[in-house]
């Protein structure tokens, strides 16, 4: 079988910018600061730092010698990968189901949450948003903001008819493919989205709070100041772990589709530690630099694991509109603040639409144009059931946004390392690279990665997974028959173009 002409990025930069805008999410502006404050701020940075040095790099590259050596043969999605690793193996490809199912599971509820963030940013451009209510007290302070949010998401009409505009904005970019539209975006969005960032953090450090002793300093002393109390702690551990995971977007099978568009010869080496560095700048400088200091300053450092345990949204939602209204023209500080959640959201989530995408176009040769609107109807569908079906979401996140990742890195690494062979994946790794990866990366990588990854996965299963079974609900039992019933979909049509795509 002729191996089929894909589209490449137009430029390095590009590449770059879409792959960084790809990691770069919610994850990084919201959940990082909460699990920050939730796990005693210097006490989580330590095991996310060692975290990152030994699941976050190792598992990019991976994924990134994964893509491209996929894509020179014609297979974005990770089904074929698979099949092209292991020679048309109809196990592999099926185990690659994985990589194209849990991010467009994932999008079902993200996409509805990235639309609040335009929801709210609109509201706040025309001084919609509530008024803070003068007091040091958090509950009382958050109060209306409280219910704005829940209101907001009821789904109000306005909240519905917002969500409709994301999904045509997501559908439109990646109806204009990778260069007209995802690269596209991300030019525009990624230096858009460090300007607002810089500008907030610029906006907070300058300001001052209810009290004298509650800086925004303070609230990086708290986050950076090394804390080893918790070193031996394993649900910190895992946590940490599981952020990095998250916010990199290992696992999910868009950072490998992302890496097909790739040409030979390009430094995929240099490109995925870029991707990392720049992800990493947005979470611990802009992401560490908001938030929480921004929750020191007017709120004081006993609000912090309150705020925390509040949940992601309380802090994203309501303590930082609470805190950016206060100040002298409030309404657009909230403004940039929720444009900036926009931005990271939406090059997530048309990032998290590709691979279903990809799959679609290689491996049943169905066109960009049909394959983009099969990708958008499916996420249009469940979007609706996370909406308006209670326990959906949480049911969801637990198996797609989990479990699935988890469960695919470790799978990436046992078929890109040790079946593909060591030596073959440094070989191919290096391809193109100005700085050579040793090749007891490798080895590092199919032992210490794969032992701490397996090691978070038993934690997790451990505490969470009996909970979750034992719960009962319409949309509990609604999401897993969703899960079930896409990936057997998803299972019949790999199954069917085994045979073809094997040559």
């Amino acid at each position: 079988m002729a191996v089929k002409v894909r589209e490449h990025w137009g430029s390095k930069i590009g590449v770059v910018l879409a792959t960084a805008g790809n990691a770069v999410g919610l994850g990084n502006l919201l959940r990082f600061p909460s699990k920050v404050a939730l796990y005693g701020g210097g006490a989580f940075i330590v095991p996310y730092l060692i975290s990152l040095t030994l699941l976050g790099l190792p598992l990019m590259w991976v994924e990134w010698m994964a893509g491209r050596y996929g894509g020179i043969r014609g297979h974005g999605s990770t089904v074929g990968i698979l099949g092209v690793i292991t020679r048309g193996n109809v196990l592999a490809r099926l185990l690659g189901i994985f990589g194209v199912a849990a991010p467009i599971l994932i999008v079902f509820y993200y996409i509805y949450i990235e639309s609040w963030t335009l929801g709210f940013a609109l509201h706040s451009l025309f001084g919609k948003m509530p008024t803070p209510v003068a007091t040091t007290e958090t509950s009382e302070a958050l109060k209306p903001f409280t219910e704005f949010l829940k209101n907001y998401t009821a789904p109000s009409l306005e909240a519905y008819i917002i969500f409709w505009i994301t999904l045509f904005l997501n559908w439109i970019v990646l109806h204009r493919g990778i260069r007209r539209g995802i690269e596209l975006a991300a030019k525009v969005g990624m230096p858009a989205l460090f300007l607002m960032g810089i500008m907030l953090m610029v906006v907070i450090f300058t300001s001052s709070g209810h009290n004298p002793e509650w800086s925004a300093i303070k609230g990086l002393e708290y986050i950076w100041k090394p804390n080893f109390s918790r070193i031996f702690d394993g649900k910190v551990w895992v946590e940490a772990a599981g952020q990095i995971f998250f916010t990199l977007s290992l696992g999910m099978g868009a950072i490998a589709v992302y890496a097909s568009y790739v040409k030979e010869d390009e430094d995929i080496v240099l490109t995925g530690l870029a991707t990392t560095s720049i992800n990493e700048f947005v979470e611990v400088i802009i992401g560490s630099a908001i938030a929480i200091p921004a929750a020191f300053l007017f709120f004081g450092p006993e609000s912090i694991r309150e705020l925390a345990e509040a949940g992601t949204f309380r802090l994203g939602f309501m303590s930082m509109p609470a805190v950016l209204i206060s100040l002298p023209l409030g309404f657009f500080w909230s403004f940039l603040w929720f444009m900036l959640l926009f931005i990271a959201a939406f090059t997530s989530s048309i990032a998290l639409i590709q691979p279903m995408i990809a799959f679609l176009e290689d491996e049943l040769n169905i066109s960009h144009g049909r394959a983009v609107s099969i990708s958008m109807i499916t996420v249009i569908i469940g979007a609706h059931l996370a909406i308006f079906i209670p326990g959906y979401i949480d049911e969801l996140d637990f198996w797609a946004g989990s479990f699935m990742l988890i469960f695919f890195g470790i799978l990436e690494i046992i078929f890109f390392v040790w079946l593909f062979g060591p030596n073959n994946f440094i070989d191919e790794l290096n391809k193109g690279a100005s700085i050579k990866v040793p090749k007891w990366v490798a080895y590092i990588t199919g032992t210490i990665t794969l032992a701490f990854l397996i090691f978070i996965l038993v934690i997790w299963l451990a505490q969470n997974l009996s909970v979750m079974i034992n719960q009962k609900g319409t949309g509990i039992w609604l999401a897993r028959i969703t899960i079930i019933v896409f990936v057997l979909i998803l299972a019949a049509l790999t199954v069917a173009t085994t045979k073809r795509n094997s040559d």
